[in-house]
């Protein structure tokens, strides 16, 4: 059975004033406007470029913006003006050190400039870092940041379709097809290694998280590297999808123990897996570093206050986050910037690694 309304229909006098709409209870520029006394426009300037208006108009339009409870809306003035104030930004781990420390900085210094972020998790997945890209750029955000290098065909499509600033941060990339921002993996693991090679150790293992991007497979090749051009053997390794633990640093040892066990060094990618490493090792009663010299391609103070203290590789990701930031904005503004940045790392000698007797 359908069921139907019956509609009154009534005269409509033409000359009659139109119906005015409903208000949806917020308060508007226009409202602003009037309680300042001055234009929408003003108001508009004042709130998107504020160094175009003085200092004591500015001031007035403010209070009366506080005293209103006006709240400016960003989606509408991005689409009268052509203009996006989002900032699109995907980190495969919201815990591990490269994205937590990364995070703050590189959010503070885009929220200084007036932009905001929207943040994806993509847990390692290159599936899941397209839906969210996908997603992302139906808001048209004025850049897209990325983590790593390494994107599927389906991302690098979008990112050319957008239209948009990009850039990758956290591994330095020798032929990158956008802004880029991060250190050369390839020269930590080759030079930790170097280094335990220059203390006198020979058999040196490597044990590695993450083994499907693309970070951990550049400090893997630096590693072999490292040990071919000493004429040493780079057979003993251990790599893995999942996250670093200490766990994996235990259990890790022990497998490459049980396949040579005159092993006397080890490189680990993470530091949590040389924690679990040295856990191991004090266990059975293995001297470090008198028996296993352990470094660490990725350290905090964890691994200073560790004991013995872990030999570790650090970066200073606070400052990556500032930079990259700077160098976004600088290139939404179509100011001159840098392409690529190397920001480098410390070797941080510390006892697991001392010279062998």
């Amino acid at each position: 059975m359908v069921r139907c309304r019956s509609l009154q229909i009534s005269k409509i006098n033409p000359m009659s004033e139109p119906r005015k709409r409903r208000s949806t209870g917020s308060v508007t520029l226009a409202d602003v406007a009037k309680k300042a006394g001055v234009g929408t426009m003003t108001v508009s300037r004042a709130l998107r470029t504020p160094e175009l208006v003085s200092d004591k108009l500015r001031d007035k339009i403010q209070q009366v913006v506080d005293e209103l409870g006006y709240i400016p809306n960003k989606a509408a003035g991005a689409l009268a003006s052509a203009e996006s104030y989002s900032i699109a930004l995907i980190l495969p781990s919201l815990v591990e050190k490269s994205c937590a420390l990364f995070l703050p900085s590189f959010q503070h210094t885009l929220n200084k400039a007036g932009y905001q972020l929207l943040l994806g998790y993509s847990d390692y997945s290159a599936e899941q870092e397209e839906k969210l890209l996908s997603a992302f750029l139906e808001d048209r955000p004025a850049g897209v940041v990325l983590f790593g290098s390494s994107h599927s065909d389906r991302t690098h499509q979008l990112l050319h379709s957008a239209n948009t600033q990009v850039l990758e941060i956290a591994e330095l990339s020798s032929e990158p097809r956008y802004m880029n921002i991060g250190v050369d993996h390839f020269d930590v693991g080759k030079v930790c290694t170097k280094h335990l090679v220059e203390q006198g150790f020979r058999n040196i293992g490597f044990i590695g998280a993450r083994g499907n991007h693309s970070t951990l497979q550049r400090k893997l090749h630096g590693w072999q590297s490292a040990m071919i051009e000493n004429y040493l053997t780079p057979d003993h390794f251990l790599t893995t999808h999942e996250a670093p633990s200490a766990q994996l640093g235990a259990e890790g040892l022990a497998k490459l123990l049980l396949r040579d066990s005159t092993l006397d060094a080890l490189v680990c990618s993470h530091e949590e897996i040389a924690i679990g490493a040295l856990f191991e090792c004090h266990r059975r009663v293995i001297k470090v570093p008198g028996d296993m010299a352990i470094i660490c391609l990725e350290g905090s103070t964890l691994a200073e206050h560790a004991y013995p203290s872990i030999s570790s590789a650090e970066y200073d990701y606070d400052n990556m986050g500032t930079r990259a930031a700077e160098k976004l904005l600088h290139a939404i503004k179509g100011e001159r910037f840098q392409e690529v940045t190397d920001l480098g790392f410390r070797l941080k000698r510390r006892a697991s690694t001392q010279v062998k007797a």
